[in-house]
């Protein structure tokens, strides 16, 4: 009778051994499955987020060229797309305020901070008369760089006051946009006047005729005139002698042109 009792507890500690090794098996695979799940759904919560964020930063890039012509936003994709910088030449007079922190060089910090390495910004300012600047080297100065997009202020108050009239200024940048397509025919040339003056009696009509002439030619023209006072209030936005603005005309001057080539 011991014997028959010790056989059977022997089987009954056996089938609950066995019963036991089979429950963590199970639970253990379950487990590794679990673990499998979450591992592929995290996976997959990471790549959403990543796509979502990079959708984010080209909508945000698409949207800050938003006021540029469309030339000009598809070869900075396609530059974008190579690897390449998206090179950019502000050129034109003294009104720049290159060395002076003037609009220029205020404008370039403003879009190296929203661009950032995609574009490279170069200032070229000479006191000289646009038919002198296209005779002379400084065109090969700027087309060195290989500029995809030009903003030039094309000396039309140093013209005014040098007794270069307007059909020599526009003569002097038909000259420039064609030897800048020489050196790159996908570039894109933006003209924009210098600064009003008060008292002026021919320069207001020499900067009409400049955007007429832009218009007629299909060049991109930013017409920040529209910015200025028209009345006698304009002198607080100028030195003395006029031919730059002062630091409060340049804030005004750079704000046109940031909200332009950096679209909110």
């Amino acid at each position: 009778m011991k014997r028959f009792l010790l056989v059977v507890l022997a089987l009954a500690c056996g089938a609950m051994l066995i019963m036991g090794n089979l429950y963590w098996q199970d639970r253990t695979v379950q487990s590794k499955k679990d673990s499998t799940i979450e591992s592929k759904s995290a996976s997959t919560e990471a790549s959403v987020d990543t796509e979502e964020k990079e959708d984010k930063k080209e909508e945000k890039e698409k949207d800050l060229k938003a006021n540029w012509p469309d030339d000009a936003k598809e070869l900075y994709s396609k530059r974008v797309e190579d690897g390449e910088k998206f090179k950019i030449s502000i050129i034109g007079s003294p009104a720049l305020g290159a060395s002076e922190g003037g609009w220029a060089p205020q404008l370039k910090e403003a879009l190296l901070s929203a661009y950032g390495d995609s574009i490279d910004v170069a200032i070229h300012e000479w006191d000289t008369t646009s038919v002198d600047f296209v005779n002379s080297s400084d065109v090969d100065t700027v087309l060195e760089g290989t500029p995809d997009l030009v903003l030039w202020e094309p000396f039309t108050l140093v013209d005014n006051s040098n007794g270069v009239g307007t059909v020599q200024n526009h003569e002097s940048i038909l000259i420039f946009n064609r030897r800048l397509h020489e050196q790159n025919e996908e570039a894109v040339l933006i003209l924009q006047p210098p600064h009003p003056i008060e008292g002026a009696r021919f320069y207001p009509s020499n900067v009409d005729e400049l955007k007429t002439f832009a218009n007629e030619e299909e060049i991109s023209y930013l017409d920040h005139w529209s910015e200025w006072p028209d009345d006698e209030s304009l002198s607080d936005y100028l030195i003395e002698k006029q031919d730059t603005p002062n630091a409060k005309g340049y804030t005004l001057w750079n704000d046109y042109l940031e909200n332009y080539f950096i679209a909110d």
